[in-house]
């Protein structure tokens, strides 16, 4: 029996190497699926409006490896030809350069009419990579809105919030400069919070940004930024002197004693550089205090972030005023709609 069915087996592959099926069995590429055809890579062209810019060319390098041991695993997509014969490339662009790195001359394609619903597909599968940058996200997430999607419809696709959605969007209207840093993939909410502080003092985020590396940018780093801006007009400048008013004809009080002497120098400030003399010597004297930043109370209010203005009064204890980061606006909400997201110290 046994050898019965040795010999049956070796009669069945050498009918099937003669009928040239055997190379089925053999090959390394899988037949194409239902719906794929072999499409010769030079007559695919790239989609110019691909939100990926920039790929990795180690990744690049490794998934041409792969392809060369093991095919295309996953057929990319194409739009039909046009009048010169050429396919646009929708979805699978990484693939698609892979396999020309790793010397194919066809790959496995569906081909596809493009509609609003596969360019949304294309540009969430791009997003969803982690390797694009903070810079191409943005673009993409402009692609969507541009293609008449909501920001919550966007936010769903994406598994984001519409928060988030609005702060990539905004990037098309900040600086030049903002978006140079986005490009090299500075974290988007650094880059929204710059924004705010880029209308509050122009100059000192640019020298920010002229000092910093992208690398380097963030909330905390922004944050201490914003504490240094806010902390130009409150802290008074050092060795400055403040003479006291003359006194009135006819004022009456102390004026040889050493409380009358410590209650003037708290008034002019004075003696605090070395070799400066004060207008009224006093050991007691105190030296002004620079500013520090307060602690910032980061929100969320209707799916938008924004900084609650503490040291602002709302109408009511049960309300607070709240600058959203979308649109640099200020809005009085209740406490109890507030989400607090989190504590921003320096």
């Amino acid at each position: 029996m046994a050898e019965k069915k040795f010999g049956s087996t070796m009669q069945t592959l050498d009918r099937l190497k003669k009928s040239g099926d055997l190379s089925a069995l053999t090959r390394k590429n899988k037949p194409a699926q239902a719906g794929q055809r072999e499409i010769p890579l030079d007559d695919i062209m790239p989609d110019p409006e691909q939100p990926r810019r920039h790929f990795d060319q180690d990744q690049l390098a490794s998934l041409a490896e792969s392809i060369r041991t093991q095919g295309v695993l996953q057929a990319i997509t194409v739009q039909p030809a046009d009048d010169a014969g050429k396919h646009m490339l929708i979805m699978g662009e990484r693939r698609f350069q892979a396999a020309k790195l790793a010397g194919l001359t066809k790959i496995p394609a569906v081909v596809r009419e493009m509609t609003d619903a596969l360019r949304m597909a294309q540009l969430t599968e791009n997003v969803q990579r982690a390797d694009l940058t903070t810079l191409e996200v943005a673009e993409a997430v402009a692609a969507m809105r541009a293609a008449g999607q909501s920001r919550s419809a966007i936010a769903e696709a994406l598994g984001w919030n519409e928060g988030e959605v609005s702060r990539f969007a905004a990037l098309a209207k900040m600086p030049d400069e903002l978006r140079d840093a986005a490009a090299q993939n500075a974290p988007i909410r650094a880059l929204s919070d710059l924004n705010a502080l880029w209308k509050k003092d122009e100059a000192a985020v640019r020298q920010f940004l002229s000092e910093t590396e992208a690398s380097d940018i963030s909330r905390v780093t922004v944050e201490r930024l914003r504490g240094e801006i806010d902390g130009k007009g409150a802290a008074p400048e050092v060795g400055t002197s403040v003479q006291p008013a003359p006194e009135a004809p006819h004022a009456e009080g102390p004026k040889d004693t050493p409380d009358a002497n410590v209650e003037i120098a708290d008034v002019a400030g004075q003696g605090d550089e070395p070799g400066e003399a004060p207008t009224v010597a006093s050991p007691q004297s105190p030296r002004p205090r620079a500013a520090t930043a307060s602690p910032t109370l980061l929100v969320r209010h209707g799916g938008q972030l924004g900084r609650a203005l503490l040291d602002q009064p709302a109408s009511n204890s049960k309300s607070v005023l709240i600058r959203f980061e979308e649109d640099d606006r200020v809005a009085e909400v209740l406490l109890a709609e507030v989400e607090l997201v989190e504590l921003l110290r320096d």
